[in-house]
């Protein structure tokens, strides 16, 4: 029988508690159970918090133990004993050993247990087992405090050894960045697209972390393939633009544009030069684009000093892909746009005689009616502003007939338009041999309505002329079957002499012309009346 009491508690406590981690922990507790009896095992089982699962951290017998971190699932057979033990009467005796369970409690919460199992009869004391649980709750309780402030620390630690590398990377990329924006100053500045491409190669290997590189040019439409410049196995910048071939001789190229990426790298692969292997190392490509267009790509590799492929490498080589794009773009759009200039320049000076033609013949149609080829509104409108502020400065008289042919409605009713229109044109012509003077302007008002524009005329004048235009309208004779006035087709006259007073009223003299002319027609048309 083996009897569990204050002594056996005081020799544990003495040897577990100095221990400095959980290995030694086990081992003491083991030799501590083995002076009770050689064949003592037992096991140290953890609750789990989010269930009430229990997992085991050890299993313990003399110096033999092993120890698992983090714990593990139990048995089906331990999970089972457990049952047994946690609903067990002070019986514990099962498959001829009998069994012993110590609970752990810390802080007021189950932490786990200690299962004692033996050959012999444990004969246990209430208050000893209590000790016995306290010591071991305290001890256990530290290492596995101490075990995962370790596990956190070296978290912390790998942390920030990550965060050292990101910000060295992140130095590195900035420091590849600023010479990236230096390079492409400087392409902007290349005088011709060869120029540029030169440049860009020789700047990108001496100043990038990559040894080679070489542009390349496609031709979408017939997926042949230039070379411009690029590297030979020494670093030395060599002019290829003799090389031509087509694109799908170039796997890694055509499937990077193929799959529309920007870039592809691969790592311990084969280099090459001249179509044979040169070396091994991490080679890249990248992919040229003028909006959903492929114009070409950039190979760059290490061949030469073995550098690493870096964290930034593929942020570098696809912003150096977009830079390279950029240029390529706008450097054909400036060679395009001289090449269309010379050719806008020849044809501009041969077009010119044209054009100055054309704009004046554009002129005189923007001012004159289309049909009468007399003057239009618009040139009413102009000479009218003109004549209304020189007779406003010089205080003379400004005289506007307006013009209606009587009954025109009636008259496109019976003949048709087409006749309307011929009527239209005659009456014109008639009314622009009416009158002569300097200065004086027949315009179509439109419809079936003209205007006499007469600076410097008097009432005496305007009523001479608004007579003379009807008496000119019915010698042509138009016949008009459909006229209550006269069986040919006449006119009616209303008329408005003023002298100006005060700017940018020439609305008002239309108004009281067309006041005249309403009077006109109301005293039975085929008439003139000149306020």
């Amino acid at each position: 029988m083996i009897a569990l009491d204050y002594a056996f508690c005081l020799k544990a406590g003495e040897a577990i508690c100095p221990q400095e981690n959980l290995e030694a922990f086990c081992s003491a507790l083991g030799q501590t159970l083995n002076s009770l009896a050689s064949d003592t095992r037992c096991q140290i089982l953890l609750k789990c918090e989010q269930n009430s699962d229990w997992k085991q951290l050890a299993e313990i017998q003399g110096d033999q133990y092993e120890l698992t971190l983090p714990s593990i699932e139990v048995k089906e057979s331990t999970q089972s004993l457990l049952q047994k033990l946690l609903t067990a009467d002070d019986h514990k005796y099962y498959s001829d050993q009998h069994y012993l369970m110590v609970p752990l409690n810390m802080r007021g919460e189950i932490l786990g247990c200690l299962v004692i199992s033996t050959n012999e009869e444990i004969l246990d004391d209430a208050h000893a087992k209590n000790m016995l649980a306290l010591l071991i709750s305290g001890a256990l309780d530290s290492h596995l405090q101490h075990q995962l402030l370790a596990c956190e620390q070296a978290k912390h630690k790998n942390t920030e050894k990550k965060l050292v590398q990101e910000v060295c990377s992140q130095k590195g990329l900035l420091e590849q960045l600023h010479i990236l924006h230096k390079i492409s100053l400087r392409l902007w500045h290349a005088h011709s697209l060869d120029n540029m491409l030169h440049t860009a190669v020789y700047e990108c290997i001496h100043a990038l972390d990559f040894d080679r590189m070489a542009i390349f040019l496609l031709n979408s439409h017939t997926g042949l393939l230039r070379g411009t410049y690029g590297t030979d196995i020494n670093g030395t910048v060599t002019n290829e633009q003799w090389y031509c071939t087509a694109i799908h001789e170039h796997y890694h190229a055509k499937t990077t544009l193929d799959k529309r990426r920007h870039i592809t790298i691969n790592e311990g692969c084969e280099l090459y030069h001249d179509n044979k292997v040169v070396g091994t190392g991490w080679n890249a490509t990248i992919s040229l684009w003028d909006g959903d267009e492929p114009i070409g790509w950039i190979a760059c590799d290490n061949l030469l000093s073995g550098t690493p492929l870096k964290s930034y490498h593929s942020e570098l080589l696809k912003l150096l892909g977009v830079t390279m794009s950029q240029h390529l773009i706008q450097r054909r759009a400036q060679d395009d746009l001289k090449a269309l200039n010379l050719s806008l320049e020849h044809r501009v000076a041969e077009r010119t005689a044209q054009l100055e033609e054309a704009n004046k013949r554009l002129n005189q149609i923007s001012r004159e009616d289309s049909l009468t080829q007399v003057p239009n509104r618009r040139m009413l409108d102009e000479r009218l502003e003109e004549e209304w502020r020189r007779a406003l400065r010089y205080q003379t008289p400004l005289s506007i007939l307006i013009v209606d042919i009587d009954h025109f409605k009636q008259y496109n009713d019976k003949y048709g338009h087409a006749l309307g229109d011929q009527c239209l044109t005659q009456v014109a012509e008639a009314l622009s041999q009416v009158e002569r003077r300097a200065g004086a302007l027949l315009a179509r008002f439109g419809g079936e309505e003209f205007v006499f524009l007469l600076p410097g005329s008097n009432r005496e004048n305007a009523i001479s002329v608004a007579n003379r235009a009807l008496e000119a309208v019915r010698k042509l004779e138009i016949p008009h079957g459909d006229s209550p006035v006269a069986p040919i087709v006449t006119i009616s006259a209303g008329g408005k002499t003023t002298i100006p007073e005060k700017p940018n009223n020439q609305q008002q003299l239309f108004i009281d012309a067309d006041v005249a002319l309403y009077e006109a027609k109301n005293a039975g048309k085929n008439q003139a009346f000149v306020l």
